[in-house]
């Protein structure tokens, strides 16, 4: 049987027998790889021993390579290159040579926010990664755990360790209803919010069992009725744009999509705070390229529509 040559041999001497067989000279090898000149001679010993041919010979310039030195460094170039390439390139990331699908868990607050503009830039840097867009229900970072899904974004959540949340923004609420509501236009007083209808959507794990405005405007003594509550967000809309309901959501709200819709502006500079939104992902992929260029991705898309909304707030 052939003697096994490989399974014994220190990949870091076909490294030394690499440089030398360029270099032809030990000064230059040890200055190349960062090694004394004994350690490269040693390195060349072990190498004579491995492969029981004498590698190289001195010659007057240097060093000259034997024939069997010849063969095997044209036999083993491509592959320590192609090592040395993926070992190198384990840090660069290329969307563009991403072939698979992700999913992606988006809560209300988001999704009419982040769905649209998330596949347009998707389809321009990656074309071929897949996305697959799942609502936010009270399973959704147990999904993540799970591997069933790679990123969750939502509100923030500190219940499960496995589950790394990055804040990506602070957002404002807004009270929003149909553009020729009697509330829209001039700037109103909070008072005028009195007996309005509201048309609530529902974060599941979030704001379950309350209203989160109807319980900010009772602090002012201020009493509105709940008319509807849905965990889907496009019924909420579709009433809001139908009737006297308004609803409240925040400034990532995509009003260029809808035009019938408008923000009511009120004389207080803000009614309720948005909270914060936050992308969720299993904490082994804290170093994923992929998923970090994903969060970055949809942290720039949503800063975005924040700053498409600055003019119509304001």
């Amino acid at each position: 049987m052939a003697k096994n040559r490989f399974n014994s041999l220190d990949l870091n001497l076909l490294k030394t027998l690499l440089v030398l067989s360029q270099e032809l000279n030990m000064r230059k090898a040890s200055t190349r790889l960062n090694v004394s000149q004994p350690a490269i001679s040693q390195a060349l010993q072990k190498l004579r021993h491995h492969f029981d041919d004498e590698l190289f010979v001195k010659v007057r310039s240097g060093l000259e390579p034997t024939r069997f030195t010849l063969d095997l460094v044209q036999r083993i170039s491509p592959y320590m290159d192609g090592l040395a390439q993926a070992v190198n390139g384990i840090d660069e990331f290329d969307p563009r040579a991403v072939n698979q699908s992700v999913t992606i868990i988006v809560a209300t607050i988001a999704e009419l926010s982040l769905a649209g503009r998330l596949y347009e830039r998707v389809k321009e840097l990656a074309p071929n990664l897949r996305l697959e867009f799942a609502s936010w229900g009270e399973d959704a970072l147990q999904q993540i755990i799970k591997g069933k899904s790679c990123i969750a974004i939502g509100n923030e959540n500190k219940n499960y360790k496995e589950v790394y949340g990055q804040k990506l923004l602070d957002i404002e609420g807004v009270l929003i209803a149909r553009k020729d509501h009697s509330l829209i236009g001039e700037r109103i007083d909070i008072e005028q919010l009195a007996q309005a209808e509201i048309a609530s959507f529902v974060i599941p794990g979030w704001n379950d069992n309350r209203v989160i405005v109807a319980d900010v405007l009772a602090q002012h003594n201020i009493d509105v009725q709940v008319k509807v509550r849905s965990t889907l967000i496009y019924p909420i809309i579709n009433i809001v744009r139908r009737s006297d309901a308004i609803t409240a959501h925040s400034n990532i709200f995509p009003f260029a999509d809808f035009p019938d819709l408008a923000p009511i502006k009120m004389k207080v500079d803000k009614v309720y705070s948005g909270g914060s939104i936050y992308a969720h992902y299993h904490v082994k992929d804290r170093e994923n390229p992929l998923v970090n260029w994903l969060v970055d991705l949809i942290s720039k898309e949503l800063k975005q529509q924040v700053s498409d909304n600055q003019c119509l707030l304001s």
